[in-house]
């Protein structure tokens, strides 16, 4: 009865550790993050207008942009906000990966890959296509004090 009482109170606190082990904390991810990125463009984008100063390559266009991500909310991995250029703002949602250490966005025109280079800067790089527009733009965001 003894040994028993022993290995159910060894399984429970197994239980108990496995499930604090598994807890995860994110980084917070609220907050204003800015950063000048380069682009190729091919159309018309609402961040990268065709009157806007550009570098010509071929038929694209070179472009530099500052971008401003303001994360207003966060549960868990996930987190919500803005993304705004000198053109337009638009909403944008997020996660980070389960290891915390890619950042996974959308917006409402493209998509947001990136990676956590430490507790206040990001690398992202955003892609767009549709049939008459393609935009890859990559940049390093820095959280603002």
């Amino acid at each position: 009865m003894v040994r028993f009482i022993g290995s159910l109170a060894l399984g429970a606190a197994m239980l108990v550790g496995a499930g604090s082990a598994g807890a995860q904390t994110y980084m917070d991810m609220k907050g204003t993050w800015t950063g000048t990125g380069e682009a190729i463009v091919d159309g018309p984008s609402a961040h990268h207008l065709p009157t806007d100063a550009s570098k010509p390559a071929a038929t694209y266009r070179l472009r530099h942009q500052t971008f401003t991500y303001k994360i207003e909310g966060q549960d868990g991995r996930r987190f919500w906000g803005s993304i705004s250029s000198e053109h337009v703002t638009e909403r944008l949602i997020g996660s980070l990966s389960a290891n915390g250490k890619a950042v996974y966005m959308a917006g409402l025109r493209g998509l947001l890959d990136g990676e956590v280079i430490d507790a206040d800067m990001i690398q992202m790089c955003y892609r767009e296509a549709s049939p008459t527009l393609a935009v890859v733009g990559c940049n390093e965001m820095k959280r603002q004090k």
